[in-house]
């Protein structure tokens, strides 16, 4: 796993606990924000955006992904990731997949509410991801 700073988790962190007020969560009631720390140096946000069609919902860590793609990053440093749960969430698995694309074997900072917080690596999520190998 790559090596991240102190000053660099509070940052992605504080970012993904800020961007999770924006979530559209009217069906669960669950509201996760999650933040990718770019290599450029720059974070991105997301949020969790529900949908009545539940298949069409989109996660937190998928929606801040896109929304760096978006802006131009195309290789991320680190991963945020903050809900309202008795434990810290880790991604789901379209997530991870997505992830993958973007990150090597990169942190991935999970944090409740509460403060609890757990960091594994990408690897330990997603030990036998798809890779697209030419």
């Amino acid at each position: 796993m790559t090596n991240i700073s102190q000053s660099d988790i509070a940052h992605i962190l504080a970012a993904a606990r800020e961007v999770r007020l924006n979530a559209h969560a009217p069906y669960s009631g669950f509201a996760v924000g999650a933040a990718v720390l770019a290599s450029s140096g720059c974070i991105y946000t997301g949020c969790n955006v529900e949908n009545a069609s539940y298949g069409l919902t989109i996660c937190a860590e998928r929606n801040a992904v896109a929304a760096a793609v978006a802006a131009g990053e195309k290789s991320l440093s680190a991963v945020a990731i903050i809900a309202d749960a008795s434990e810290p969430v880790p991604p789901c698995g379209a997530c991870r997949q997505v992830l993958v694309e973007f990150a090597g074997d990169v942190p991935v900072i999970m944090e409740n509410l509460s403060g609890q917080r757990r960091m594994l690596s990408l690897h330990e999520l997603l030990p036998w991801r798809f890779e697209f190998k030419k």
